[in-house]
Parts: C-alpha cells; sequence; structure tokens
C-alpha cells in the first residue's frame, strides 16, 4: 500500500512562491494592457451598469463555491478531513493555476493534490487524485447536456448558419466521447499500469543514469490503488448524484454570469442563444490550447458564434469583454491571492495537519 507520505509533495518556500505567483499575475494585466487595452476597458466599464457588473462578479464566486461543493463531497466520502471553506480556497487556487499554465486542467489538478495534502490528515495520494478527475468528468455533463439542448433550440427558432451547430455539436461530441474515454482508462488497471510504465521508460531513456526500478514499482502501485479508488467512487451512486446536483447548481451560475454580461451593457439577448454558447466556451476551454486561459482564442470565438446568431457586432464584442473580465481576469487575481494565503499557511511545512490515529 502507498501511504501518503510515500507521495509527499516538497515544501516550497513562501517567497519564492510568492515571487512567481505575482510573475504569473502581472503577465495576465500586461497581456490585457497591449491586447484589450485598459482605455478601451475603462470606456466600456463608464458605459455599462456597475452594479450589475458587481452582481456578476458574486455570482461567479457563487458558481465557484456550488463547483468546489461538488468536488468537497467526492473528497469527504474518500475519507479526507476537510471542511467545506478550505475545500472552496483550493478550488479557487486551481482556477489560477488552470488559467496560468495551459494544460487542459492538470494544473489545477496538481495545485489541489499538493493543497489538500498539505491540509488534510490521513489523506492518500490515489484517493485525492480520483475524486479530483471525477468531479472534472462531472462537469462535463452540464456544459454537454446544456449545449446539445441549445443547439436544439437554436436550430427551431432561429435561423443559424449550419456550421455554427455543426461546430456546437462536434465539440460537445468529442468533448463526451474524450471525458467517457478518461474514465474507461481510470477503471482499467491494466492500461493504467501499460502506461505507467510507458512513462518509466521514457524517464529511464532521458534519464540514464540510476535505477528506476524502485519509481517503478511504486507507479505500478499507485496505478493499482488509484484503479480501485475509482472504482470505490463510481460505486457509490448517492455521493455522485448529490455531486452532480451540486455541480448542475454552479452551472446555473455560471450561464447567469454570461446573461449578466449582456443585460449590464444594455443589450436584450434570449437566454438560450447564451446557454449555447456559453457552453461552448466552457467546453473549448477544457481543450489543452497552447494558451493560457485560452487568451485571444475564446475571446475571438465568441464573439464569432454570437454574430453567427444575429448579435450585433458591438453588443457581442462587448459582452464577450464583460465575461471574460469576470470568468478570466477576475477569478484568475482572486486565484492569485487566494494561492498567496494557501502557500503563507501550507506551503512552508507549517501546516497543522491532524495526527492519525
Amino acid at each position: 500500500m502507498i501511504s501518503e507520505e510515500d507521495v509527499k509533495f516538497p515544501n516550497i518556500p513562501f517567497g519564492k512562491t510568492a515571487v512567481l505567483i505575482l510573475i504569473g499575475l502581472v503577465i495576465y494585466f500586461l497581456y490585457l494592457y497591449y491586447f484589450v487595452g485598459f482605455g478601451n476597458l475603462l470606456v466600456l466599464l463608464k458605459s455599462i451598469s456597475l452594479p450589475l457588473l458587481c452582481l456578476a462578479l458574486v455570482v461567479s464566486l457563487c458558481g465557484n463555491l456550488f463547483h468546489a461543493a461538488g468536488w468537497w463531497v467526492l473528497l469527504r466520502d474518500t475519507g479526507h478531513r476537510i471542511s467545506l471553506g478550505w475545500a472552496y480556497l483550493i478550488y479557487l487556487s486551481s482556477i489560477f493555476f488552470t488559467n496560468l499554465v495551459p494544460s487542459a486542467a492538470a494544473s489545477g489538478e496538481i495545485a489541489k493534490l499538493y493543497f489538500v495534502q498539505k491540509k488534510a490528515g490521513g489523506s492518500r495520494f490515489d484517493r485525492t487524485l480520483a475524486a479530483g478527475i471525477m468531479s472534472r468528468l462531472l462537469e462535463v455533463v452540464p456544459v454537454a447536456v446544456g449545449t446539445i439542448l441549445g443547439v436544439i433550440y437554436v436550430a427551431l427558432y432561429y435561423t443559424v448558419p449550419i456550421w455554427v451547430l455543426a461546430f456546437c455539436l462536434l465539440v460537445a461530441l468529442l468533448v463526451c466521447f474524450t471525458a467517457v474515454l478518461v474514465l474507461a482508462v481510470c477503471m482499467n488497471a491494466g492500461l493504467l499500469k501499460t502506461l505507467a510504465s510507458a512513462v518509466v521508460s521514457l524517464v529511464s531513456k532521458l534519464f540514464r543514469k540510476g535505477d528506476h526500478s524502485a519509481l517503478a514499482e511504486k507507479i505500478d502501485a499507485l496505478a493499482t490503488q488509484f484503479d480501485g479508488s475509482m472504482r470505490e467512487i463510481t460505486g457509490k451512486k448517492i455521493t455522485i448524484l448529490k455531486a452532480l446536483a451540486l455541480i448542475m447548481i454552479a452551472w446555473c451560475f455560471d450561464v447567469t454570469v454570461a446573461y449578466i454580461a449582456f443585460r449590464a451593457i444594455g443589450y436584450q439577448i434570449p437566454p438560450g442563444l447564451v446557454v449555447t454558447i456559453y457552453c461552448i466556451m466552457v467546453l473549448l476551454q477544457l481543450v489543452p490550447i497552447p494558451l493560457p486561459g485560452g487568451l485571444g482564442f475564446l475571446d475571438s470565438v465568441m464573439p464569432v458564434l454570437y454574430r453567427a446568431m444575429g448579435v450585433d457586432k458591438a453588443s457581442a464584442n462587448n459582452a464577450t469583454i464583460v465575461t471574460r473580465v469576470v470568468t478570466l481576469w477576475f477569478l484568475t487575481a482572486v486565484g492569485g491571492l487566494v494561492t498567496l494565503y494557501l502557500a503563507r499557511m501550507l506551503g512552508t511545512g507549517g501546516s497543522t495537519r491532524p495526527k492519525r490515529e
């Protein structure tokens, strides 16, 4: 059995961590300055409803609280002793890493693993990872369903180019297929061990010095335990339904942010169009695009899709900027600040994890 202590993350000095976090935030806001322009943004902010913008910020935080709660339900059911408050902070921190490092949310999951291990006592690496992956897979469900239902709604009541509908359905189906494939791999111990052996073999070729047999044995054991943890989670139907219900509520908050963005600029838009386009944006964020937070790519795709569905150019562009300010810039900044706090509290070896019995 591989225990928590066998897969222990190193303590990271707070000073170095703080510098890296601040550098990441500076890079983000430099992009905003050069590619979006603070001048253009300030002009836009002066022309929109600031109370509605503040409402969008609050709704976004509420949505992420429910996302964190869905993940927390899975954590608690796998034996992690951690409060919802700490889970929420760790989830916000993972958003910062997800947006900063383009890795299809893998960087965010690594951040979760690190902080959960530092905070929760008696946790096991494989169970923490299994809870994180399962929550990510469950988050695909509402956005994929929302996309498909949205496409049907748009096709029935609006005159939309066929390529738009085909693109939306293609993205939804590809992400669903990928999610099912990931789940199938995670629950196949033999395949996991084969992949693990391939990774160790690659490491051995890259770093020829030293004996990697001990590492191979540890990874093989982890693959076996992880397979067992995934089977344990999927076998608890009530827990899965609770987590999915919380994530569905989170999705409703997420979509509401995009709707409020249009209301903030004074544009009336049917909710069905918002659901369709916003879900596509979320699904595209799951694709490993080599751009932090999908910068530039998503900001270009969303207005094009809105305009294809009849929204005028100015409103499509302005609503996209407001939505991204809330869901990307605001949450990235909040996640960065939360990461500073977590690094200060947990990242320097000062964690007060409860002792195991």
